[in-house]
């Protein structure tokens, strides 16, 4: 028999094992003789499906060692909502650009996401504690501030903002909606500290809409340092009380602890922490 033959596998053994396949499936794949053998219909079926079976299995096992050596597939990162803008529109395009083979799913939340139940493979938090799953991982990212800021015709039509309390009667603009008053807790001169409420003009969960507002001289608002950057140097908006602002919070990456880490995931939690360190 030529399959014992290629199979290095006694004829004994061999019909044993093809008897017990036949068993299990409750059909005759091979009609035998003393002298001959024939494969039946449904064997010669079953084998022609085992084939492509095999074949499957060869692809998909190609699969993951092409994905293993060139990042590709699907990643879904959490942020907070606020920032879902401000990511897409910063510096994930490079990312996009750089890694081509690579689908980017972004997904904004005001809560800390369920990475594992929610299928999420990273998400970005910005807290002053450190994580203490031991299921989970952190990796720093930059520090952020907010900062007051207004457009300078808004500034010129109020007279001015000397201190902080006059904040309190001036038209603000704020990224929380859900509360019954708002505040904003500030940091001044030597350690200072003051909590200015205030009622928005207008709330607003994106950054980029609050930007846009404040741009258009609608209230003052109490923004990312970095996200008004632009604003700042071309003069569209102006820091007001400039030595007042938020306490910095620390930005992190946050991902499961686990081995085999898809590499399209490894890659951007790299690419992330690099642009974090060169900002």
């Amino acid at each position: 028999m030529l399959a014992s033959r290629d199979l290095k596998i006694p004829r004994s053994k061999l019909s044993r094992r093809v008897s017990r396949l036949e068993e299990g499936l409750g059909a005759r794949l091979i009609e035998r003789s003393t002298r001959h053998f024939r494969v039946t219909e449904i064997g010669q079926a079953f084998y022609e499906r085992c084939q492509t079976i095999l074949q499957e299995a060869d692809r998909a096992k190609s699969i993951v060692t092409e994905a293993q050596s060139d990042p590709q597939g699907v990643v879904r990162m959490g942020r907070p909502l606020g920032l879902v803008d401000i990511s897409v529109g910063g510096i994930l395009p490079e990312f996009l650009e750089r890694y081509p083979k690579i689908k980017l799913q972004i997904i904004g939340s005001d809560r800390r996401a369920d990475l594992i139940n929610e299928r999420i493979d990273l998400e970005v938090r910005a807290t002053n504690e450190p994580e203490t799953q031991t299921s989970l991982t952190m990796r720093k990212l930059d520090r952020a501030r907010r900062i007051l800021v207004a457009s300078p015709s808004l500034v010129e039509r109020v007279g001015g903002v000397s201190c902080a309390d006059d904040l309190a009667d001036l038209p603000t603009l704020a990224m929380t909606s859900w509360v019954s008053f708002h505040t904003w807790e500030l940091i001044g001169p030597n350690g200072a500290k003051q909590v200015i409420r205030h009622q928005p003009r207008l709330t607003c969960r994106s950054m980029t809409a609050i930007l846009d507002a404040a741009r258009a001289g609608l209230g003052f608002g109490l923004l990312l340092e970095s996200a008004c950057e632009t604003d700042l140097q071309a003069g569209k908006l102006v820091r007001v009380l400039p030595q007042w602002q938020s306490e910095e919070s620390q930005f992190y990456i946050v991902f499961t602890t686990a081995k085999g880490m898809p590499p399209a995931v490894r890659v951007l939690i790299d690419f992330l922490v690099e642009k974090s360190r060169h900002h």
